[in-house]
């Protein structure tokens, strides 16, 4: 490993993670949690173009649409940048938030981290730390969305067989837990231009994502 692999692997462990999200007063607030699809790296960490922007332009000002996402971050311990590690994750149990989305697993879908059984363990027990928030907020989960190849192969080592595996296991935690559940494999399967480089989304796919959520939660 070289010396700018080096600092760019300290600077995605030590200082990503780490700055502050700030929560208004007096509004009704959906905190989402997640990776670099969450974060906005699709836009290049421009805000408004982020699907929270959006969803929050579709909910109104009674809503404040908090954006925890983080990039490189895995659901599993055992990927190179857990997200339970980051200080971002400490500020979103604390924020209290009325409702909890929660779209993480797409870079453990890589094939050098994956595993279902300790994906499914880690995964329920990550779920239940919001279920036990003393606000006891509402959790809905959402299964990362479709990754598509480019030149043959997904990016980032992300492995598309394991996406689905994902899915169904977000799915059955959901049902098992009576929680809701939220597709956005399928809502993005047959959208590849939704995506910059097969895996984030685009302004465009910012735009369905928000507008097929906000449908969800006003239902």
């Amino acid at each position: 490993m070289n010396f700018i692999e080096l600092i760019g692997k300290f600077v995605m462990k030590y200082v990503v993670g780490r700055r502050k999200v700030k929560v208004l007063p007096n509004k009704k607030h959906i905190a989402c949690i997640g990776d670099s699809i969450t974060f906005g790296h699709g836009v290049r960490g421009k805000k408004e173009l982020t699907w929270e922007y959006f969803l929050n332009e579709k909910l109104g000002s009674d809503y404040q649409v908090l954006n925890y996402g983080v990039s490189g971050r895995t659901l599993q311990r055992e990927g190179d940048f857990p997200y339970v590690n980051d200080e971002i994750y400490h500020q979103s149990l604390n924020c209290e938030a009325d409702i909890y989305l929660i779209m993480l697993g797409t870079n453990d879908a890589k094939t050098s981290f994956w595993n279902k059984e300790r994906f499914y363990k880690e995964y329920e027990i990550f779920v239940d730390r919001y279920l036990n928030i003393k606000s006891h907020p509402e959790v809905i989960l959402l299964s990362p969305p479709c990754c598509f190849a480019i030149n043959g192969q997904v990016a980032f080592g992300i492995n598309e067989s394991n996406v689905c595996e994902i899915v169904g296991i977000v799915k059955e935690i959901a049902e098992r837990k009576g929680l809701t559940f939220i597709d956005m494999y399928h809502l993005s399967e047959n959208h590849p231009e939704w995506f910059m480089d097969g895996v984030h989304p685009n302004e465009e796919g910012n735009r369905g994502i928000a507008k097929y959520l906000a449908e969800q939660l006003n239902k």
